[in-house]
């Protein structure tokens, strides 16, 4: 049973072992074969966007940069199990939700290069901006979905947090006003075992993180996020769950972050490289990968032209987010503001006189 009530649990749900093997008798898979190599080039592209990304930083090409190395997996699942006019309040670390959703490269690329623009969502999409502080973006999704209820529409609102931001004020807050007005929002977790430098066991004293949701009366899942097919059981079965009961739900996504938090960050200051090749054979690319070879979806030449598809795109996106980065005066005014009061349209003036629109 995915779905639990009010009971804590310690057993993750997994279908996929690390080497690619379906573990369940019977099983059946959840995708069509054209579905799961769309998972594939979703993850591997997002994989390969990080690895260049972080290349780029050092290189002073880009700014900090939150890669999603490791949790490609649960986070294409979430995007799968999304209908139409569904909501996504993301976290920072969200990119590859972006990425399935067909949301342009080049303007993930332009919000961590600093340009706002990047977050003008294509019109059919219901995407938030990516959310820099530390659970604000749970608020948002509770009262989203509180607005759905009320408007009794077909859908959910989505959201990601960290394992770390279990521990804020905003997680528990969020939960139970979701509670308690019935909002037809689906929490998640992505529990990637740190909370930058911090590990899981140093940030809660409840290391079953989907147990949390017990305090706000909420039903949960617990759920292996380094398995596809386990993922997008989860998603699917908790946005069903939220629409039959209008209640929120909580998933934990239990999975590993196998790059930096940020490009400020140095996990081998604090991970050893022993343990990070431990986790690694978790990877939910490489496990996927493997069970496509066994099934006939994958072999290594589809995988060489995936992969110079794949990096070709990747360049060609930088070369369009360099073509947007020009910001002038105007911009900055009427970006931030809807309309323009006395003192700023003076201010707007003023600075258009000394900086000439640039």
């Amino acid at each position: 049973m995915l779905i639990n009530k009010y009971t804590s649990q310690t057993e993750t749900y997994s279908v996929l072992d690390i080497d690619g093997n379906v573990t369940k008798v019977g099983y059946t898979i959840p995708l069509t074969n054209e579905e799961i190599q769309k998972s594939y080039y979703t993850m591997l592209l997002s994989r390969r966007f990080d690895e260049k990304m972080l290349k780029w930083q050092r290189q002073g090409k880009m700014l900090t940069f939150p890669p999603n190395m490791g949790e490609e997996g649960l986070q294409v699942a979430t995007a799968i199990s999304m209908h139409k006019d569904d909501w996504f309040a993301p976290a920072f670390r969200s990119a590859a939700v972006y990425l399935h959703k067909n949301v342009p490269m080049w303007k993930i690329m332009l919000v961590w290069k600093g340009n706002e623009l990047g977050n003008k969502m294509p019109e059919e999409l219901n995407f938030l901006p990516f959310n820099i502080p530390i659970g604000t973006q749970y608020s948002h999704a509770a009262g989203i979905g509180m607005a759905l209820n009320y408007e009794n529409k077909p859908n959910v609102a989505y959201t990601f947090i960290g394992d770390g931001g279990t521990a804020e004020g905003e997680f528990y807050e969020a939960m139970n006003i979701a509670s308690i007005r019935n909002a037809q929002t689906v929490f998640c977790v992505n529990n990637n075992q740190w909370a930058i430098s911090t590990p899981t066991a140093k940030e809660t004293g409840q290391l079953d993180i989907s147990s949390k949701a017990i305090a706000a009366g909420i039903d949960y899942i617990k759920v292996d996020g380094n398995c596809l097919f386990a993922s997008v059981e989860a998603a699917r079965a908790a946005r069903e769950h939220v629409l039959q009961n209008k209640k929120p739900i909580l998933i934990e996504f239990v999975t590993y972050r196998m790059g930096p938090h940020t490009t400020s960050d140095n996990p081998r200051v604090y991970r050893t490289e022993e343990y990070e090749k431990e986790q690694e054979k978790k990877d939910p690319i490489i496990r996927l990968e493997k069970w496509m070879m066994k099934n006939g979806l994958l072999d290594e030449a589809k995988k060489a032209e995936l992969e110079e598809k794949i990096n070709n795109e990747i360049e060609e996106a930088y070369k369009t987010m360099e073509n947007h980065l020009s910001v002038s005066v105007s911009d900055i005014f009427d970006h931030t503001y809807k309309t323009l009061d006395e003192s700023l349209l003076e201010q707007k003036a003023e600075a258009l006189k000394i900086h000439g629109g640039k």
